[in-house]
């Protein structure tokens, strides 16, 4: 990720857990400066906020507590989820065994260091999904599903799922494509078995009992990773939907 904040976005990299930490407290000292009219003196590390003008601050309403979601993928990012949010974005590259032995036990610490149960934090992940009702269709997304799964492991902070799976020379082998611009190449390496434990496979009728059987215990809501396009799929989604509500 450094170098798609340093060279993609034209960020500086510096400590993200650490920094991820400072905007979370941030926001709620700028939230509780303008709910209680309290005095306005953030001090971090990244930010100090010690000025918050009339002219800038609404009237206090009655959502007392708003929820803050980060997102992440690795160990710390987790916990600090746990520890500080009320919800947690699980990146769509994830398998179920990654969920189980590095997602959950590090949010459930960061829970821990702040006396909170796991109801307290949602889990929600956008996930790869692929229908089969029309096979020219699922032939083309699962030829989309292939070229994300490529992107986002050829990304260093996205190997860890890779190689708990056993599949880090092919996140090296992705790195290293990448690095040259040689991106049609990179689907080609997602092996069917890499496909089947980050993807679920179905027509739009069986997909959410799938999904509900796969992530009973492990996520508290989905999304489907691609989107919703008006006209298009509606009867499916209509399909996937009343799945859902049964």
């Amino acid at each position: 990720m450094k170098g798609h904040n340093e060279r993609r976005f034209g960020v500086t990299w510096e400590r993200p857990v650490d920094k991820m930490r400072e905007v979370i407290l941030a926001v709620r000292a700028i939230w509780d400066c303008w709910q209680n009219q309290s005095r306005l003196d953030f001090q971090g590390d990244f930010f100090k906020l010690t000025l918050m003008t009339p002219f800038f601050s609404p009237a206090p309403h009655d959502y007392h507590r708003i929820p803050i979601f980060i997102a992440g993928v690795n160990r710390r990012m987790c916990q600090l989820g746990g520890e500080l949010c009320e919800g947690f974005h699980v990146h769509p590259l994830h398998t179920a065994r990654y969920l189980k032995e590095v997602v959950l036990p590090n949010i459930q610490r960061g829970l821990t260091i702040t006396g909170r149960g796991r109801q307290a934090i949602e889990l929600s992940s956008s996930i790869f999904v692929i229908p089969t009702d029309d096979p020219k269709e699922a032939a083309k997304c699962e030829t989309e599903v292939r070229r994300q799964i490529s992107f986002y492991a050829s990304t260093p902070p996205y190997r860890p799922v890779f190689d708990l799976e056993g599949w880090g020379a092919v996140a090296d082998q992705l790195k290293s494509l990448a690095a040259r611009g040689r991106w049609n190449e990179m689907p080609s390496l997602i092996t069917h078995e890499m496909l089947e434990r980050l993807a679920l496979r179905g027509s739009w009728a069986t997909l959410p009992e799938k999904i509900l059987k796969k992530y009973d215990g492990l996520l508290d809501r989905v999304s489907y990773y691609f989107p919703v396009v008006p006209g298009e799929n509606e009867d499916g989604w209509r399909t996937a939907v009343a799945g859902f509500k049964r």
